[in-house]
């Protein structure tokens, strides 16, 4: 069975999330891993593990990095790591996958579907664009605040997006 590594160099692990009722904050995380195991050209013939370090969250405000690196929401001193490991692929329609998978943050494990697109692999063996959801309340991720103009600080879907660039080890 052959075997790709993400080379995280060229690749991007992105997420946003509503803020405050009116705007969005993006995010990024800069260190992690991850590996394709079967036929990194035809996913649907493939099973991937990935890997993402809690503390490399960037926000472009140190402030709100180290309170999302908190008990009051990821808590990476006791939960470090969030992991993905696929269950399905299958090409649903003109290059296009659909890849479920369990999501695991804080030991919470749930179902998460991505949308996968193959994009042009320049340097690499293949590139992907792949997006999905989740809703933070059912990872735990529960801490939140009531604004004066109505509403709450922090949204509930968080909307995740990943540019994977892979290598065949």
């Amino acid at each position: 069975m052959n075997k790709w590594k993400v080379d995280s160099t060229a690749s991007t692990v992105e997420f946003s999330v509503p803020h405050m009722m009116v705007s969005s904050v993006k995010g990024k995380f800069e260190e992690f891993s991850g590996e394709i195991e079967g036929n990194a050209l035809d996913l649907a013939k493939s099973s991937v593990q990935f890997e993402v370090a809690v503390r490399s969250i960037q926000t472009d405000n140190k402030e709100r990095d180290v309170h999302l690196c908190s008990q009051d929401f990821f808590d990476a001193q006791s939960f470090p790591y969030m992991s993905f490991l696929s269950r399905s692929i299958y090409l649903e329609k003109d290059n296009m996958y659909r890849m479920t998978g369990d999501l695991t943050i804080k030991q919470t494990t749930k179902k998460l579907l991505f949308c996968v697109t193959p994009l042009a692999p320049e340097t690499f063996d293949a590139r992907y664009l792949a997006e999905g959801k989740i809703k933070r309340k059912e990872f735990g991720l529960t801490w939140n605040r009531a604004i004066e103009a109505g509403g709450v600080m922090v949204g509930d879907t968080i909307d995740i997006q990943l540019t994977i660039a892979v290598k065949k080890k």
